[in-house]
């Protein structure tokens, strides 16, 4: 029986090998998969190529294996323990040149938002020139946000997205830049209904009543609470409260997810919402590690005990943020033929993978959580601890770096960078 580290090795190189449709894009929210629901896929995958006699052929297999076991229909994966192979290339879709974040916790003062016996405290949010106020926030989850995005600004981890660019007039390439102050606004919206629990599945997003559009019309709305002008250059992070957290997450096995608000998309998803919006969907991951019972968004990832129990609300929410500064449209093709429209920034040709899916989770043992981690191996990439820009720690992932490993790519910013590279 392999080990898991050779699980994930074989499958690298079975996608470099076999995937071949290098424009394929996609309309739905570009996710951070939870851990074991990543690993249980990956590994899935590899069983079901292995069980061939002879081994499939490259794409296209005619049918051979069904999707997601077909590499034809091989699903977007996080890298886990290693990264992701190949280079991002540019879909000629804008990125964020001049990144701001606006942080907005959604209903987190509302009846019901946390459990009944939750050790509810005021939270005081002083970021800068920002404050607010949450009515609860036992576990300080709301907290480590505001200060996570409050000191990113500036970091090395955060420079990582300057190499990428977009095509300004007459084809200049006009790179992301790493400003210090990259918290746009707090908003801790207590007025609009903010439960979530109620909605429809993901499966059905043409209903009128789901998640993802109830999340959109939310980064609506905080558009309009913050003014915002540069819609092209603003991040939305809808923040939810325990209880009200994205039912979805834990059912489809994802943390987090980014996307972009476009008319026409997946049957309508997004139709009647202000078009333009990046928005980021912030779960309360510390209620999906706990119903999972391990840290599949990253409790204890890199530290361990309870200086490590709020590792995976850097490393999820920076995750979102870098990907929505280097991709804010998603991926989102619209039009046809020649009317064609690659909404989409950066992101890997061969996988779809954007620069925090090409290094989540790398240094991840495979072979089961350890109580009270951490939980990650030292390996180059890997996740780490890393100073912001006020000298808090955090725990962060690495970033896909095209021009690390001498330009054939790697990841990078964590601290634990290729040696030379």
């Amino acid at each position: 029986m392999p080990n898991g580290r050779s699980i994930a090795v074989t499958l690298a190189l079975a996608l470099t090998a076999a995937l071949l449709a290098a424009s394929t894009s996609t309309a739905d929210p570009i996710a951070m998969p939870t851990l074991s629901n990543a690993i249980a896929k990956q590994q899935a995958i590899v069983a079901a190529h292995r069980a061939i006699n002879p081994p499939a052929p490259p794409c296209p297999e005619s049918g051979m294996l069904p999707e997601p076991f077909s590499n034809c229909g091989l699903p977007e994966a996080p890298a886990t323990t290693l990264p992701y192979p190949t280079n991002m290339a540019y879909w000629g879709g804008h990125v964020q040149t001049v990144p701001k974040v606006y942080l907005v916790y959604f209903g987190w003062g509302e009846p019901g938002a946390f459990p009944a016996g939750a050790k509810c405290k005021a939270e005081k949010l002083v970021e800068g020139s920002f404050k607010a106020s949450l009515k609860c926030d036992p576990e300080g989850a709301g907290k480590r946000m505001a200060d996570w995005v409050q000191q990113m600004g500036g970091t090395e981890w955060a420079g990582v997205s300057t190499q990428f660019f977009q095509t300004g007039a007459g084809g200049s390439e006009e790179h992301i830049t790493n400003p210090a102050e990259v918290l746009g606004g707090i908003w801790a919206d207590n007025t609009n209904p903010a439960d979530l629990s109620g909605t429809s599945a993901e499966s059905e997003p043409g209903s009128g009543n789901n998640t993802y559009t109830d999340l959109a019309a939310e980064a609506a709305r905080a558009a309009k609470h913050f003014h915002v002008k540069d819609l092209a250059n603003a991040d939305f992070v809808i923040a939810q409260p325990q209880d009200f957290s994205d039912p979805n997450a834990y059912a489809s096995g994802y943390c987090a997810f980014h996307d972009y608000t476009q008319p026409g998309v997946e049957n309508g998803l997004y139709d009647g919402v202000t078009p333009g919006i990046a928005y980021t969907n912030m779960p309360y991951v510390l209620k999906i590690d706990s119903e999972s019972g391990a840290n599949d968004c990253g409790e204890n990832a890199v530290n361990a005990g309870p200086e490590g129990k709020l590792d995976g609300i850097s490393i999820v929410l920076g995750h979102e943020i870098e990907e929505t500064i280097t991709d804010p449209g998603a991926e989102d093709i619209v039009g046809g033929g020649e009317s064609q429209q690659k909404l989409g920034g950066w992101y890997d040709a061969l996988d779809a993978n954007e620069n925090g899916d090409k290094c989540a989770w790398v240094g991840e043992p495979l072979t089961g959580p350890i109580p009270g981690g951490p939980q990650v191996l030292p390996i180059p990439g890997a996740m780490g601890d890393i100073k912001g820009n006020a000298g808090t720690t955090f725990a962060v992932q690495s970033l896909w770096s095209n021009e690390a490993a001498a330009g054939t790519g790697y990841c990078a910013g964590a601290g634990t960078d290729l040696p030379g590279a």
